[in-house]
């Protein structure tokens, strides 16, 4: 079975997007460590808002299939430094979220998605609605079929 690596900064919604998609009760806990699940490494926010960290998600993007790099469409800046998504050897695949919730500008997370060196298409998410989890739900059958 393929393997995703979940980036993104502190509280872009990582541990939301995993817990729906492995259909879990949606709970919030603070991620202290990498958390690895069947499907999932869920990696802390400080991992990339940290720049010494940055070496940790190198190395764990080694042990999976694609790397989803979340952008929380209610930032008005990115923790991603500019053309970040080139370190991987591994598709990089962008995701917003929060984009139901006031202030949630799509078009500024993809912005800094590019910034970041990802390409469309992106995936716009709503953990309330429900909002572009099917195609992402897809996407991770997909990752099934070609492991």
């Amino acid at each position: 079975m393929g393997k995703i690596l979940l980036i993104g900064g502190i509280g872009a919604g990582k541990t939301s997007l995993k817990q729906w998609l492995l259909q879990q009760d949606l709970r919030y806990h603070k991620t202290q460590m990498l958390e690895f699940s069947q499907i999932f490494i869920d990696c802390p926010g400080e991992y990339l808002e940290i720049p010494r960290y940055y070496h940790v998600l190198i190395d764990a993007s080694h042990r999976v299939s694609e790397i989803w790099a979340l952008q929380d469409a209610t930032k008005n800046r990115t923790f991603y430094p500019p053309g970040f998504a080139k370190v991987f050897t591994k598709p990089v695949v962008g995701v917003i979220t929060k984009t139901d919730l006031p202030g949630a500008d799509i078009g500024r997370a993809k912005t800094f998605l590019h910034y970041a060196g990802l390409a469309e298409p992106f995936y716009a998410t709503s953990i309330i609605t429900g909002d572009g989890f099917h195609a992402l739900s897809q996407r991770v059958g997909a990752l099934d079929e070609h492991a």
